[in-house]
C-alpha cells in the first residue's frame, strides 16, 4: 500500500500533455478513454494539494513543423514547467534532472500519453538514477506495443528488482482523501497530518 506523496515531496509528471497536432489522432486521444479521466483528475489533486506539477514532451517544435496541442485536460498552467527531451525517457531533459538534483529529492509520480516506448523509458532511466517513481498506470495512455515491456516491468517489480525505485499505483489511492491523526499529549490534542 502506497502513502499518499506530500506537496513537499513531490513532482506530478504529466507525459507528452503537449503534443504535435499532427500526432493526435482520436484513437490515442479520444474524451472517452479511462487514462485521460485519470489524468486528468491526478492533476487537478496536484494543483489543489500544492504538489509542483511539471509536463514533458519529446522535443522542442522546429520551425515551420506543425504546432504543439494540448491534450484535453491536461493542457500545462502558465506557471508549470515543460521539459522538453530529445530520447523517450522524460529525464532526458537536462532541466528536469537539474529540478530533481539536491538533496531534497521529490518523488516522481507519473501520468499521461506514453508516446514512443516514453513511460517505460522513464522507469527504467529511473532505477538507474535512483529517482523515486510511482507510476500511475490507470492514468497513463499506452500504445499495444508498449504494454508487453509494461508487463515485464510489472513482473521485475513483483520479482523486487524495482519495487525500492519504481512503484505502481491506481489514481485512486493518490486521491484518497486523509485524515489528520489526532494525538494526545499530556491531556492536550496535537493534530498531525
Amino acid at each position: 500500500m502506497l502513502s499518499r506523496p506530500t506537496a513537499d515531496g513531490v513532482l506530478l509528471l504529466c507525459l507528452d500533455a503537449l503534443i504535435p497536432a499532427s500526432d493526435c489522432d482520436g484513437a490515442a486521444l479520444g474524451p472517452d478513454l479511462p487514462w485521460r479521466a485519470n489524468a486528468a483528475r491526478l492533476l487537478d489533486h496536484a494543483r489543489a494539494q500544492g504538489w509542483t506539477t511539471g509536463h514533458a514532451i519529446s522535443r522542442r517544435r522546429l520551425p515551420g513543423e506543425t504546432p504543439w496541442r494540448p491534450a484535453e485536460g491536461l493542457a500545462p498552467m502558465p506557471k508549470e514547467p515543460v521539459y522538453h527531451r530529445e530520447q523517450p525517457s522524460a529525464f532526458a531533459s537536462p532541466e528536469l534532472c537539474a529540478t530533481l538534483a539536491g538533496p531534497a529529492r521529490p518523488e516522481v509520480v507519473l501520468c499521461g500519453l506514453s508516446l514512443h516506448g516514453s513511460l517505460l523509458a522513464t522507469a527504467v532511466d529511473a532505477q538507474r538514477r535512483g529517482v523515486c517513481l510511482t507510476l500511475a498506470l490507470d492514468a497513463a495512455g499506452l500504445s499495444p506495443a508498449e504494454q508487453p515491456g509494461l508487463d515485464g516491468l510489472l513482473r521485475l517489480q513483483r520479482m523486487g528488482h524495482l519495487s525500492s525505485i519504481v512503484r505502481t499505483a491506481a489514481t485512486e489511492t493518490l486521491l484518497r482523501p486523509w485524515r489528520p491523526l489526532k494525538l494526545v499529549v499530556g491531556g492536550r490534542d496535537q493534530t498531525r497530518v
